[in-house]
């Protein structure tokens, strides 16, 4: 008897929780989010980026960076996620060999786009509103551009 009484309570307390919205996924499972064409700007590219993270598409994120996977696959609780992207600034395109101490020093055209945005659930407590720059570089007109770096500003 007691079990069955166990089982019915956590039963009701579970969908009791659903109800209220307990469940209802804040981190959705992703969506597939569209690779740029080649010839989207620095600031197109970024924005897919960050949809893409928002989205959980992490295949496609990580398309978008150069020298490959650097995002993990979330799933659907504690994703990451990026909110209220606003671009403040960009800069170049310049060659990368004007910072020989840099992950751009290779490429032939670098443009750094800083931003403002609202950051949750990401690792080593860069949580909250920040500054963050974005790195992308490519080396032809033909390329695509990619996420080289990012880090705050």
């Amino acid at each position: 008897m007691r079990w069955t009484a166990w089982i019915w309570g956590a039963t009701g307390a579970v969908t009791l929780a659903a109800g209220a919205g307990y469940f209802v996924p804040l981190h959705v499972p992703h969506k597939t989010v569209a690779l740029p064409v080649t010839t989207a700007s620095p600031t197109d590219v970024l924005n897919t980026y960050v949809r893409a993270i928002n989205d959980r598409d992490y295949s496609t994120a990580n398309a978008l960076l150069l020298g490959g996977t650097g995002l993990e696959n979330h799933g659907w609780f504690d994703a990451p996620s990026i909110k209220h992207l606003k671009v403040t600034h960009v800069t170049g395109p310049y060659s990368g060999a004007r910072d020989p101490t840099s992950s751009v020093t290779d490429y032939k055209q670098v443009v750094e786009v800083d931003t403002e945005a609202h950051f949750d659930h990401w690792p080593g407590g860069n949580d909250g509103q920040k500054m963050w720059s974005y790195y992308l570089a490519r080396n032809a007109n033909t390329q695509p551009w990619r996420v080289v770096a990012q880090g705050q500003a």
